[in-house]
């Protein structure tokens, strides 16, 4: 269910991040503008709610080391996850396949219910993709609280206008499956006949990645250092 409020973004300008350095960049599918604040309910039931972006892996293999999470409110004490996924499904869609690769625990920002945040989420594995791949960033976060006054918004819609390569889904409370995709839809796209659609656009979930050099590479590499070495060796 979206919920409209006036929301300062200072807090997630000030906490989106920048380059680290040559081979380190951020796969983002939002435009940094929000348009709203949303979880998965169709009225004021708890549910569990899932919500992810898929890429494509650009400039050769990549290993990706964090996930950048846009967060409003959530319950405190919540407990999330973030799942990494080799999407094969035709057109990207990972409803028709998505092998998960890799899962990590966290818990979500309470907010503040007046910003958003950028939630970093340092992964305790890199996990490599190559060149090509598609691959999906989930974000599932259990029992989201839909009743008022306790109803809580932990998703962050952009202003894009676009659905491309954005998911959504859910389940009742503690039930959801993060090995099962098949009933993930695109967001602009209702999840019921009828039901509740949170509209087009994309979720606040990026992905921070470095740049693996090619095997070629590294032998290349390492034939220099040896040369230079030699070159040293018949200097003295």
């Amino acid at each position: 269910m979206i919920k409209t409020s006036k929301i300062l973004c200072a807090a997630l300008v000030a906490l989106q991040l920048v380059p680290s350095g040559a081979g380190a960049f951020t796969y983002q599918l939002d435009n940094g503008s929000i348009s709203t604040i949303l979880n998965a309910s169709e009225g004021t039931e708890s549910l569990d709610n899932w919500f992810g972006n898929v890429f494509t892996v650009t400039g050769g293999p990549n290993q990706i080391t964090a996930v950048d999470f846009g967060v409003y409110t959530t319950t405190p004490g919540s407990v999330g996850s973030v799942s990494l996924y080799l999407v094969t499904g035709a057109g990207g869609n990972p409803a028709l396949g998505a092998s998960r690769l890799f899962t990590q625990a966290f818990t979500p920002l309470a907010g503040d219910g007046t910003n958003a945040f950028l939630q970093q989420i340092t992964l305790t594995t890199p996990v490599s993709f190559n060149l090509g791949d598609k691959f999906l960033v989930g974000v599932m976060i259990r029992n989201v609280t839909g009743a008022p006054p306790n109803d809580v918004y932990p998703f962050l819609l952009d202003t894009s206008g676009s659905a491309a390569g954005t998911f959504w889904d859910r389940s009742a409370p503690n039930t959801f499956d993060v090995d099962n995709l098949t009933g993930a839809v695109p967001i602009n796209q209702a999840l019921t006949p009828g039901g509740f659609v949170p509209g087009a656009g994309h979720v606040f979930i990026r992905a921070e990645a470095t740049v693996v050099p090619e095997p070629a590479a590294l032998a290349l590499s390492g034939i220099g250092l040896a040369a230079g070495m030699m070159i040293k060796r018949r200097s003295r």
